[in-house]
């Protein structure tokens, strides 16, 4: 530890093993055992042992949310990020191949726009409505006929969605070896995050990178048991199946003490397990007996009310606002509780989701640059920069707008900090703004068709938003778009993935709704079934530190008027409940 930086002390020592170890990782690392933490101590101890290289430390994660998370980390940490690269795998494959190589793709060599699922679904209903076929809670890409149309339509329109995202990118990499030839060298480490929910198309992307700089070091991270995107193709490989596929040498190892959760929070979630990891509590307070409750004969219209009696009284008993998280599998019932638990407890603050009048779009430059108009200039500068870069690659590789080499980051955030607000209107200062950052880069909207479409669907999304949820526009009700909320956090499942809380209330633990029909539907087989519900709960419980309150409450109805019943993987557990 002599010649090593004092931040890794805030390791325990196998974390800090494998922190500075040049190996390469599979590892399985249970709820609470500092994986986040894992992950930016490295990328922090690769910064400082390497600080003169300007080869990349990468970070690929799931989410947006993680990807800024693990940034925010490094940058109050003090780390230099300008070798840090953090995003998704769809992140990746844009910022590292599509872009600077699209030239060589028949599909994207004369331009391209990207699609988010909004627009993919409306394009896909638009086609089963043509072709008269009703594909219900089905993915509508498995029918054929809707498949072939729907990237038929796609190719005319020079678009791409998030799956093109990636297999364009391996045909890019197979069909042209001297592109991973050029990636390769400019990368020291690759660490995957949640990689239980990679799919194989991923895998081969960064195999066909690592194979032509076998130097680089590669690190999975995650647990089988937290799979929940299995849906969508994610599958946990072995370190024998990635030795093969990335030609190097992979170790296995664990972390498997819970800094988190107490035993007896351990021992519930347990009985959702797919995989046993011989989890056990590290925590200061794992012996404290804490709260489980599982309640089955509440109805939905009291729902709201008992989740405030909880809350009142575990924040009389200490317990901080932020320290309390609300959770069910579905947004659709998480809109009417929130605006109802906001009405009854207008005092308290909420981390609840709120309909935005900027869609969110990390792909799209005009959402980029709402982000920077409606935060302030002086915070995380580093993290302003980045955005910065991310917009001027997207105007000059996405739409080829020729930008002037030396209009930079700073150029352009110069530009936007000097953007004054003036109007009572905040759309209409955003849309000032971006006139004045794009005459400033010497770019028409008149004489760039494609930008000016983009721009025009985002305004068009933007005023949609604001008529239907009836939503503020002045700059102030804008600038919280975008601030970090604080209070009691309200979420779904799939969205508290990574986090923690001492006290979880969790509702709409329901057939049809945990699974969603739409699963059910899909997947006929009922183990199945029976893994995706136990993950989800697996999930669900090991956010929990110490009180857990769980509820499948009666009253929903499907569609043939069938009252929905409790999940039964949650309903059939045997546990000593208060």
């Amino acid at each position: 530890m002599n010649n090593c930086p004092c931040f890794l002390e805030n390791l325990n020592t196998k974390q800090r093993e494998i922190c500075i170890s040049p190996k390469n990782y599979v590892l399985t690392a249970c709820p609470g055992s500092g994986k986040t933490r894992l992950i930016t101590y490295r990328l922090a101890y690769l910064q400082w042992k390497y600080s003169n290289s300007r080869k990349y430390n990468i970070a690929i994660t799931y989410t947006n949310r993680a990807a800024e998370e693990i940034e925010h980390r490094l940058d109050k940490m003090g780390i230099d990020l300008s070798s840090v690269w953090s995003g998704t795998i769809h992140q990746f494959c844009m910022h590292f191949i599509i872009r600077p190589y699209s030239m060589y793709s028949k599909y994207l060599k004369n331009g391209y726009k990207i699609i988010d699922e909004y627009v993919s679904n409306a394009y896909c209903q638009e086609i089963s409505k043509k072709l008269g076929i009703d594909y219900g809670y089905e993915d509508p890409l498995t029918f054929p006929e809707i498949k072939v149309e729907y990237y038929r339509k796609l190719y005319s329109n020079r678009e791409i969605d998030f799956n093109l995202i990636l297999k364009l990118s391996l045909n890019l990499l197979r069909e042209n070896t001297f592109i991973a030839e050029n990636i390769a060298p400019i990368i020291r480490s690759v660490h995957i995050d949640e990689f239980q929910d990679t799919n194989e198309l991923q895998y081969e992307i960064l195999a066909e990178i690592v194979k032509y700089n076998k130097e680089i070091n590669v690190i999975f991270v995650g647990d089988i048991n937290q799979g929940i995107f299995g849906s969508l193709g994610g599958e946990a490989k072995k370190a024998e199946e990635l030795t093969n596929l990335f030609q190097i040498d992979f170790q296995e190892d664990t972390l498997s003490g819970c800094y988190r959760s107490t035993n007896r929070i351990i021992d519930f979630y347990t009985n959702f397990e797919i995989a046993k990891t011989g989890t056990h509590s590290l925590s200061l307070k794992k012996d404290l007996p804490g709260i489980i409750k599982y309640n089955t004969l509440i109805s939905k219209d009291n729902i709201v009310k008992e989740i405030k009696s909880i809350i009142e009284e575990q924040i009389a008993q200490g317990v901080l606002n932020n320290e309390i998280c609300i959770v069910a599998p579905q947004w659709y019932t998480i809109y009417s509780v929130a605006n109802a638990l906001k009405a009854e407890m207008p005092t308290f603050n909420f981390d609840a989701p709120d309909i935005s009048a900027f869609k969110y779009d990390p792909l799209n430059p005009f959402y980029l640059l709402a982000k920077l108009l409606f935060t302030k200039p002086g915070n995380r500068v580093q993290i302003r920069k980045k955005i910065a870069s991310e917009i001027l690659n997207i105007l000059r590789n996405d739409y080829q707008i020729c930008i002037d080499d030396l209009f930079d980051n700073y150029s352009l955030l110069k530009i936007v900090n000097s953007c004054i607000n003036n109007t009572e209107d905040g759309i209409e200062f955003y849309k000032q703004s971006i006139f004045k950052i794009l005459n400033a880069m010497n770019v028409s909207l008149i004489n760039e068709k494609r930008l000016q479409k983009l721009f025009l669907d985002f305004m068009d999304k933007c005023n949609n938003r604001i008529k239907k949820y009836s939503l503020p526009t002045n700059y102030d009700a804008l600038c919280k778009c975008f601030m970090e909320k604080s209070g009691i956090v309200i979420n779904t499942i799939h969205g508290i993935k990574g986090e923690e809380y001492t006290t979880v209330i969790a509702f709409g633990l329901l057939n049809g709704m945990l699974p969603n029909w739409s699963y059910i539907i899909q997947n006929s087989k009922k183990q199945l079934r029976t893994n995706e519900t136990n993950k989800l709960l697996y999930v669900l419980a090991s956010r929990a530190k110490e009180n857990l309150f769980l509820f499948s409450e009666k009253g929903y109805l499907t569609k043939s008027q069938n009252e929905y019943t409790p999940t039964d993987e949650l309903y059939n557990v045997q546990f000593n409940y208060d």
